[in-house]
């Protein structure tokens, strides 16, 4: 009986999860035009400094060329920058503009509102044992997937630094 009670709820779980990426498509295509794609790679260049085209591909997990189209459009639009690498002139770093990190921040408010307003009503508990849950989620989804432990969470900007 209790396995029973255990794969319905992993069928819930599945069911809710699939609605949330659902949301998340239709709230990409009601950004502005080229923002959808804009924020992942933007948000990734963010998070690890100036990197190699592979680098950026292997941390996104997708195609060397799919990343090199996607850098092409931002550095267009003065997103990112390009520069030669000091320790392998063969190879290129790329890097998020000033421009580029306003844009990041920009999407960010946008969904950080939606969240905001979707959790009004929530306690600041149910907000903590969310991103918890949610944080053992991924950790466990990616340690079956890589076989390997994944980083810590980023800290939390609304939390002050422990001393």
């Amino acid at each position: 009986m209790r396995e029973q009670r255990h794969e319905a709820a992993i069928a819930h779980v599945l069911k809710q999860l699939t609605a949330i990426a659902v949301i998340r498509r239709q709230l990409g295509r009601r950004l502005p035009q080229g923002s959808r794609n804009a924020v992942v790679v933007l948000a990734a260049l963010t998070r690890t400094g100036e990197v190699r085209p592979s680098e950026l591909a292997e941390h996104l997990d997708c195609d060397l060329s799919v990343v090199s189209r996607k850098v092409a459009h931002l550095e267009q639009r003065g997103l990112v920058s390009r520069r030669a690498n000091p320790e392998d002139r063969r190879s290129s770093l790329i890097g998020v503009t000033a421009e580029g990190r306003a844009e990041v921040d920009r999407l960010v408010d946008i969904h950080t509102d939606l969240i905001a307003e979707a959790t009004e009503d929530w306690t600041a508990r149910e907000l903590a044992d969310l991103t918890t849950l949610l944080d053992r989620l991924r950790g466990g989804l990616a340690r079956r997937l890589h076989g390997a432990e994944v980083p810590d969470r980023e800290p939390d900007p609304a939390q002050p630094a422990s001393a």
